[in-house]
C-alpha cells in the first residue's frame, strides 16, 4: 500500500523486491502477494522481441518488465495473484522451487484445489496444465522467490501476447501456451468459486500463515524516505526502456537448443568466420553474469576448438545449468 492505495503498476511492484533483497535493513523474512495491471513478465536472459508480440503489447498498453532472475516469460492481469518470498540466503536455496512452493500447494488444498503438485523444473500443476510458474534470485546475503497463481486466465490475450520458442513447448509436448494452463477457479471448492482475486488472496494468506485474522501477522511498511529510493530503481532500472528492451544487437547468426534446465540461444555476429558480438539469451535459472561468457566468444573464430579454449575455463554450471563445453559448441555449431 502506498498513501492507503494498492500499488498495481508491475514495474513499481519489481521495483519493491529489488529494494528487499539489496537495500533493505530489515533481516527478517517478508512474504508479500499483490497483483498487478496487465503485463508481461520476462526473465533476465531473455530476448523481449522474440518472447513477446510487441505490437499487441503497444495496442492493449500492456506493459512488459524484466526481472533480475531468470526463468520465461509470464503474463500478469488482474485475475493473477503474485507471491514473492525475501528471506535469508543458504546452501540449500539455489534451484529448490519445492521448498518454497509446498506452503502454496497445501494451502491450496485447504482451499480445495485437492490435485494441486509442484511438477517440471518450476511450475505448479493440475494434472499436466499448469496454473503457476515460479523464479528465483539468490544473492549472497538473500534468496528471493516469486511465482503466479492463476486464478481466472484471459486465453486470448494470452494466445496473443507470448510467442515462445516452439522447441519449448514441443519439449513439453503442448502445441501452444494455452493448452498448456488452467485456471485455479473452476478446481476450488464450490463455496469459493466465486470469490473475488482480493479475497481469494486473503485466504490463501490466512491458509499459509494459520491464521484466522490477517490482522494477527506482523506487517511492514515502507517510509516516505524509501518510496522515494523505490521511485528511483523503477527509473533507473525497471522502468528503463534500456533494462527491459534493450538486451539485443544486430546479429546475423541463431542458433538454440532445449535443454533439460531451459532454452539456450545464441545471437552471433559473425564475419568472416569470427565472432564479433555475442548475445545468450534464455530460460534458464543462472547465478552467474551471462555478459562473461558472450564476452569470452567475443574474437573467436567459429570453429569447436577455437570455442572450447574461450570456455573451457568458466564453470559453465554457475552460468547456464548442467551443460558442458562440448554441448555448448555443438549448440553454436549445429
Amino acid at each position: 500500500m502506498r498513501e492507503g492505495k494498492e500499488v498495481r503498476d508491475a514495474r513499481y511492484n519489481y521495483a519493491i523486491s529489488s529494494y528487499l533483497i539489496n537495500e533493505s535493513p530489515v533481516d527478517e523474512p517478508i512474504m508479500r502477494f499483490y497483483i498487478n495491471q496487465p503485463a508481461v513478465i520476462i526473465g533476465k536472459n531473455q530476448n523481449a522481441f522474440a518472447e513477446v508480440d510487441s505490437n499487441y503489447l503497444d495496442a492493449k498498453d500492456i506493459q512488459l518488465v524484466r526481472r533480475s532472475s531468470g526463468g520465461g516469460a509470464v503474463y500478469h492481469d488482474e485475475g493473477t495473484l503474485i507471491y514473492g518470498f525475501n528471506g535469508p540466503a543458504d546452501n540449500g536455496s539455489y534451484q529448490d522451487f519445492s521448498r518454497f512452493t509446498q506452503p502454496i500447494i497445501q494451502a491450496l488444498k485447504k482451499l480445495g484445489v485437492t490435485k494441486a503438485t509442484f511438477g517440471g523444473r518450476n511450475d505448479l500443476l493440475i494434472g499436466e496444465k499448469k496454473f503457476s510458474g515460479t523464479s528465483m534470485l539468490v544473492t549472497d546475503r538473500k534468496v528471493i522467490v516469486g511465482g503466479t497463481l492463476l486464478l481466472d486466465v484471459d486465453y486470448d490475450t494470452l494466445e496473443k501476447v507470448l510467442t515462445p520458442n516452439k522447441k519449448k513447448l514441443v519439449a513439453k509436448g503442448v502445441k501452444s501456451v494455452k493448452s498448456r494452463v488452467t485456471a485455479l477457479r473452476p478446481h476450488l471448492a464450490a463455496e469459493f468459486r466465486d470469490i473475488s482475486i482480493e479475497d481469494f488472496r486473503q485466504l490463501l494468506i490466512q491458509e499459509v500463515f494459520q491464521v484466522q485474522n490477517i490482522s494477527d501477522i506482523p506487517s511492514y511498511s515502507f517510509s516516505n524516505e524509501q518510496w522515494a529510493r523505490i521511485d528511483e530503481i523503477v527509473k533507473e532500472k525497471f522502468g528503463n526502456w534500456e533494462w527491459n528492451f534493450g538486451h539485443s544487437g544486430k546479429m546475423n547468426y541463431q542458433r538454440d537448443h532445449r535443454f533439460p534446465f531451459g532454452t539456450m540461444e545464441f545471437q552471433l555476429a559473425v564475419n568472416k568466420g569470427v565472432i564479433e558480438n555475442c548475445m545468450i539469451y534464455g530460460d534458464f535459472f543462472a547465478s552467474g553474469n551471462v555478459t562473461e561468457i558472450e564476452q569470452a566468444l567475443i574474437g573467436t573464430t567459429l570453429s569447436k576448438e577455437a570455442i572450447v579454449a574461450a570456455l573451457e575455463s568458466f564453470d559453465l554450471a554457475n552460468y547456464f545449468g548442467p551443460v558442458s563445453v562440448d554441448e555448448i559448441a555443438s549448440v553454436i555449431l549445429s
